[in-house]
């Protein structure tokens, strides 16, 4: 399978094989700009990463393709997307008249949820719930074994349900979503906050070329030991603590995974995170509940994005 990872600054896609063996990857930057320049590079990169598969000896099956955003997956609908800047794309359909492919479209989170289901640290369960934590948080929810879309194939949307009502004001027009609280975005929030108390941090010597912070320079500071990047951690695994308690308490999930580029630091959250959940939430419902790491890292959409397709084309993988 081609499996695709839609990106407002790249696009990825690698070939899979049954058993989430990469045969190879092609990444891409992605086009700013329109719609229609977007759509025309997503076609470029499948067409030659089937060219590729025949060359080297494979026969591609069938695309998947996950991107953020909020999709109709019944439909193969992108309906919308903040960070790649287009929305109402039936991207399914554009796909399978290029290539005479069967296409298969989900939001990334989804994707990376299959990923863990089929090949990564969430094997063999059948009720867990996955976060992508990165410059904001997606969510993916696997009930029985398949992943659970709702009604109009948006659920999941864990980023955006309200932790705190008087906090920072979201992407999405609100205040105080786990996404704004919990996030990347939201931890480099916190450290330049305590940076302007604590100008001594070792953070003041990391800023990048326009003077700001990132995750990086956080986790790096934080690794070293810096008590105001310490101090960051500790604030952001509070509201993403208190955000896997609710989700326990609506999902009775046996597992929760923590993904996403946030995660490569996920050491400096998964005490605190548990801890907090332990504090918070209702002791019969957590006490059984894992908490864990993604062991997929990037790959984890890659890998979903092709089991997507393995799963929309016959039997599972």
């Amino acid at each position: 399978m081609l499996g695709v990872d839609l990106g407002g600054t790249k696009m990825a896609l690698a070939a899979v094989d049954a058993d989430g063996r990469m045969a190879f990857s092609i990444e891409v930057p992605s086009p700013s700009g329109s719609e229609k320049a977007m759509v025309s590079t997503l076609v470029e990169l499948i067409k030659s990463g089937h060219a590729k598969a025949a060359d080297e000896g494979h026969q591609a099956l069938a695309v998947g393709l996950g991107a953020a955003g909020f999709i109709q997956y019944e439909e193969g609908l992108l309906l919308e997307s903040p960070n790649i800047s287009w929305e109402m794309v039936p991207l399914v359909s554009i796909i399978t008249r290029a290539l005479d492919l069967p296409t298969f479209l989900d939001n990334d989170a989804n994707c990376a949820t299959l990923g863990e289901l089929y090949y990564g640290v969430a094997q063999g369960a059948r009720d867990f719930v996955l976060l992508t934590l990165g410059t904001g948080i997606g969510g993916g929810i696997c009930a029985g074994g398949r992943i659970y879309r709702g009604s109009r194939g948006t659920a999941g949307e864990i980023g955006h349900c309200i932790v705190d009502p008087n906090g920072p004001m979201c992407e999405c027009g609100r205040r105080g979503c786990l996404e704004a609280m919990g996030s990347g975005t939201a931890l480099v929030r916190e450290a330049e906050r305590l940076l302007r108390e604590n100008p001594a941090s070792l953070l003041n010597g990391m800023r990048g070329p326009e003077g700001r912070l990132n995750g990086e320079s956080v986790s790096e500071a934080a690794e070293l030991g810096d008590e105001t990047a310490l101090a960051a951690f500790d604030t952001v695994s509070r509201y993403l603590g208190i955000g896997i308690a609710n989700v326990i308490a609506l999902f009775d999930p046996e597992l929760v995974v923590l993904g996403g580029g946030v995660s490569h630091s996920g050491h400096l959250l998964l005490d605190d995170v548990r801890a907090t959940v332990a504090q918070n939430g209702i002791r019969s419902l957590v006490k059984d509940a894992r908490i864990e790491l993604s062991t997929l890292g990037n790959d984890a959409g890659l890998l979903g994005a092709a089991a997507l397709a393995w799963e929309g084309t016959g039997p599972r993988p």
